[in-house]
Parts: C-alpha cells; sequence; structure tokens
C-alpha cells in the first residue's frame, strides 16, 4: 500500500472513506487496504452493524454512510459495505441520465410527428380550396 491513506502517521479513515465514495479507490484497493498492517490496527470493531436495505440506497444515503468513519465504523465489513452502497449509487445516477436522455430524444420525435401532421394536414386543406 502506497502512503497516501496514512498522515501524520495516522490512518487516514476520512480519506479512505470519501475516496470510495467518489470511487476513487475500489474494491481491490479496499483489500490491499484490508491488508496492511496500519489499516488493521485502525479498525474499530469487525462488524458493521447499521446495513440498509437496497430501496433505502441513495445519494443522501451514501453520504451519511461516509460519515460514520469518522464515529463508529471503520472496519473492512464497513469498508466493503460502504463501496457496494457506492458502486450502486453512481450506476442508479448513469442509469437516471440515459432514462433522461431516451425521454427527450422520444419527445424531440413525438414533437417531430405532430409538426408534420399538421403541416400536412394544413396543406391537405389549401389544396381542397
Amino acid at each position: 500500500m502506497d502512503d497516501r491513506y496514512i498522515v501524520n502517521g495516522e490512518v487516514a479513515r476520512d480519506k479512505i472513506a470519501m475516496d470510495i465514495k467518489y470511487r476513487k479507490l475500489n474494491r481491490t484497493g479496499i483489500e490491499e487496504l484490508c491488508n496492511d498492517s496500519r489499516v488493521k490496527e485502525a479498525f474499530r470493531g469487525t462488524v458493521y452493524t447499521d446495513k440498509r436495505p437496497k430501496r433505502d440506497w441513495n445519494k443522501d444515503y451514501l453520504g451519511r454512510l461516509s460519515y460514520a468513519v469518522v464515529g463508529e465504523s471503520f472496519n473492512r465489513d464497513y469498508l466493503l459495505y460502504l463501496d457496494e452502497v457506492a458502486d450502486f449509487v453512481s450506476k442508479a445516477t448513469f442509469r437516471k441520465i440515459i432514462i433522461a436522455g431516451i425521454i427527450i430524444v422520444l419527445v424531440i420525435i413525438a414533437g417531430v410527428i405532430v409538426y408534420m401532421y399538421i403541416k400536412n394536414m394544413y396543406i391537405k386543406s389549401e389544396v381542397l380550396e
């Protein structure tokens, strides 16, 4: 492990949590960190007990979860859970952007079709007169 997570001889738990939250640190990196003796010494407990169901996972929950590292939680289970929630939230955000883009395209296509239909009806009405 490099020393970017060691500040003044102490494990920078908040930096680790923020890097996981913002997807700068992935599961492989977390596993490497958890194998480092300095990080293991900074662990508090072995299990993260305040896990929520996936239906509650959103950007707000991820924010609150990432701050739990400062208080009561810092262990392998917590870090892997934070990674799982961060991954889920980042993919959900991407899916929302894709869906919004598709909806915009469909609205534009519908608008063009309606415009062409009205224009065609107008031309037909002029021909009949």
